[in-house]
């Protein structure tokens, strides 16, 4: 064979290798590319994950917050709702009381006469024969 087909044979395995060459070389530039992209990402995604956990704490208490605001709200809603009856029943009383003032007044006990202080010096026979004199019977008068 002639010496310019080796040569041009040479020539076009020398540019086939340097194709080649200049693929491997974009291919690994590329994979670096995408692994420090994808590092990148990564990095963002870990970081959004944190946050997005931190949203859901600050999210928890203010439920439990709010859960335990509204606990104690309708407590005292029913409460004030106690208090709202006992005054309408107070107002009703009151207004009871001024249509009919003296018909409302109770009256007072009577006190009672106590009974005869007993002397212990006198026998009972002693007792009832002093009871008879006074004309109080049974200590009471």
């Amino acid at each position: 064979m002639e010496p310019y087909i080796y040569l041009s044979l040479f020539v076009l395995q020398l540019v086939f290798i340097v194709v080649a060459l200049l693929d491997l070389l974009h291919k690994k530039r590329l994979r670096k590319q995408l692994e420090k992209k994808n590092k990148q990402q990564l990095t963002e995604l870990l970081n959004l994950r944190e946050e997005i956990q931190a949203m859901a704490n600050t999210h928890f208490t203010f439920t439990r917050k709010i859960a335990r605001i509204s606990e104690s709200t309708m407590t005292v809603l029913d409460e004030l709702r106690k208090l709202i009856s006992a005054t309408e029943k107070l107002k009703k009383e009151l207004e009871r009381i001024k249509a009919a003032p003296f018909r409302n007044i109770k009256k007072l006990p009577v006190s009672r006469k106590q009974p005869l202080p007993v002397n212990p010096t006198l026998g009972s026979k002693a007792r009832k024969k002093k009871r008879l004199q006074t004309g109080v019977a049974y200590g009471r008068s």
